[in-house]
């Protein structure tokens, strides 16, 4: 499994921590609001791909952009998600 830390702020109850499957970047974020319809808005567009503004880690590397849908995240990884700041 895989853990995906979001900000506190976008669940009513501030939980940050879920896990998902590994696998391939921009396929686990699909599957985590598959698995989290809440944070579906926050994370992907109309077409299910994960928006381009929403920064990811995985354990301690930032992952750029041009390099999401390439990225394999095993099993035992942390997955960080960074929400754009104004």
């Amino acid at each position: 499994m895989v853990k995906v830390i979001v900000p506190g702020v976008w669940s009513a109850d501030r939980r940050t921590e879920y896990s998902t499957g590994e696998g391939k970047l921009h396929d686990l974020i699909r599957r985590f609001v598959d698995e989290y319809p809440v944070f579906r808005r926050r994370l992907v567009d109309r077409d299910g791909a994960p928006l381009q503004y929403i920064n990811f880690c995985v354990d301690d590397d930032l992952i750029p952009r041009h390099m999401r849908d390439t990225t394999e995240v095993p099993a035992g990884s942390t997955v960080t998600v960074i929400a754009p700041m104004a």
